[in-house]
């Protein structure tokens, strides 16, 4: 063998090597907005709360995995996650919900599945709506 293809051959086999130990991204990035259609301004007490929810049980409660709750809510209000990847089970299916109550009373939700695809981490648009009157 060639006395300078020695380094070379070196140096591909190490890099192999290495290629062959790496590990897929160890987190699950999720962002998006959530938003409203109506043209108004929510009072300062407003509490909007995002979860991440492992949905896969359909006769049982869904099991939130994260959530953030945070006041000052605007439309469109952005969010994001960082998330273990093992925190997710091959399988199951996970959603975003949202949902914005004012005194602890519920004001907007969403009313459709917003499904997380890990593989495929494209920010969300999860539309909120406004709840009918209580009184």
């Amino acid at each position: 063998m060639k006395k300078w293809l020695t380094p070379v051959v070196s140096t591909l086999m190490v890099t192999s090597i290495l290629a062959g130990c790496a590990t897929p991204k160890a987190s699950v990035e999720i962002q998006g907005e959530v938003w409203y259609k109506e043209r108004i301004a929510l009072p300062p007490q407003a509490v909007l709360t995002v979860q991440v929810k492992d949905v896969s049980l359909m006769d049982a409660p869904a099991v939130v995995i994260a959530e953030i709750e945070r006041s000052g809510v605007t439309t469109p209000a952005p969010f994001e996650f960082v998330i273990n990847r093992d925190q997710f089970e091959s399988g199951h299916t996970y959603a975003v919900g949202a949902k914005i109550t004012v005194n602890g009373e519920l004001m907007f939700i969403n009313t459709q599945a917003y499904n997380i695809d890990i593989a495929n981490q494209q920010p969300l648009s999860v539309l909120v709506q406004k709840v009918g009157a209580t009184r």
